[in-house]
């Protein structure tokens, strides 16, 4: 590895706060909640389980996307591509033949899949797509990405489920100091606005249900992190799109930094396929382990996005985590999940967008549902009407089914 520093000079992001990063965090800063009940879409049993579809469409009509490439795409890839030329927009490139891509990708192409088995059952099998599978592939996006911009350097995807969006981030960080690029487009995408990803979810039991009374399309704040009433997650979409590069390739063409990137850990609770760690031990293990690749002291870091899924068991598993490494001194914290959901492989990603915005505007948005704060945790987030500032390093974390756990740390530009 070398000793190179990493930084961001792009971001781009599509969320169902916002169709663009910028207006993303203006509507989270403002305390605007996206989620709402799935409605009389879905299939029953499924009706008042909260999902946050992303504003697709405006971004979509923002780049301009022909009818003939939205129906040969997954909106998986299509998210990307959006947030992607936001990234290249603000990096002042438009890519290059060396450039890399590492994408993050939780469910995949469930868009795709289900209309696929759709037309299959309706006995049209010989009228699909010949681009049925480049469509639903698991690299597709990032292949789109690399082709749409001419990146032909090492075009790879990451699945470690909800860890997947950060995972991805972390490996182009160490992709970049293994001197493979000297710039890659990085991150995560994930639409899940369907009955197999919101009725896979509600199995496992991890779903919160929207409150009786809430009329179908009306804000429903029922993902409460940290919370005592927390009762599980609610489905997100969404997409988060970075450039990282080396600091001497920034400076070379007088691109303006964001970000720093100091470091990146992950491990594998080896415990359950979908609960996690009780202990926090596995959390704990990824958040120390990107410390020491920074070089940073726990108490050098100055706030924490937290993974908070709202769920009774992460919630108290990534506390106990905290305290394991930080020990008493738990550094403000927070999660922004309860305002637009949990995006799964896009989450992670999604994260490190907002946490990169708030080092530029020095703030820390407040857990925004957490309303009635749990009492028995040991630690509790940064809370409505609470200021904070984020003038240093802060940590990022995302946690997966399967185990999989990924922390990442950006420091002022």
């Amino acid at each position: 590895m070398n000793d190179n520093p990493i930084v961001i000079t792009g971001a781009g992001a599509v969320t169902p706060l916002g169709p663009d990063l910028p207006s993303s965090w203006s509507a989270l800063c403002a305390g605007e909640v996206a989620l709402r009940a799935a409605g009389s879409g879905f299939a029953s049993g499924l009706e008042d389980l909260a999902i946050a579809p992303a504003r697709l469409a405006e971004a979509i009509a923002r780049e301009g996307f022909s009818p003939r490439e939205l129906r040969r795409l997954d909106p998986v890839a299509v998210m990307t591509l959006c947030a992607a030329a936001e990234a290249a927009a603000q990096a002042g490139i438009e890519g290059e033949a060396a450039d890399g891509v590492l994408l993050g990708i939780g469910y995949g192409a469930t868009t795709t899949h289900l209309a696929t088995s759709a037309k299959i059952e309706a006995g049209k099998a010989a009228r699909l797509s010949p681009f049925t599978i480049p469509a639903s592939m698991p690299n597709a996006a990032a292949s789109e990405l690399a082709i749409r911009r001419g990146l032909g350097g090492p075009a790879w995807t990451v699945g470690t489920a909800c860890a997947s969006g950060l995972d991805a981030l972390g490996q182009a960080w160490l992709m970049l100091r293994a001197g493979l690029c000297t710039r890659v487009w990085c991150g995560g995408s994930e639409h899940i606005d369907d009955n197999w990803g919101v009725g896979g979810m509600a199995a496992a039991k991890a779903l919160a249900k929207v409150e009786e009374g809430t009329a179908e399309g009306q804000p429903a704040p029922v993902l409460r992190p940290f919370d005592q009433r927390r009762q599980g997650t609610a489905v997100g979409s969404g997409a988060a799109i970075f450039v990282m590069e080396t600091e001497a390739s920034a400076q070379a063409r007088g691109a303006n930094i964001l970000a720093r990137v100091l470091g990146y850990g992950a491990s594998a609770d080896a415990h359950h396929i979908t609960a996690p760690q009780p202990d926090g031990d596995g959390a704990a293990r990824s958040m120390q382990a990107a410390l020491a690749a920074a070089g940073l002291k726990p108490e050098e870091v100055v706030g924490v996005f937290a993974h908070g899924t709202g769920t009774p068991l992460n919630d108290a598993m990534e506390v106990a985590a905290m305290a394991q490494v930080f020990g008493a001194d738990v550094p403000p914290f927070t999660s922004t999940k309860g305002q637009y959901g949990h995006a799964m492989g896009a989450s992670g990603a999604l994260h490190a967008a907002f946490a990169l915005t708030a080092l530029a505007a020095n703030h820390i948005p407040p857990t925004v549902s957490c309303e009635q704060p749990d009492s028995t945790l040991p630690h509790l987030p940064v809370l409505p009407g609470q200021e904070t500032g984020c003038t240093g390093p802060v940590l990022i974390n995302a946690f997966g089914f399967g185990g999989h756990n990924a922390s990442f740390l950006l420091a002022p530009a």
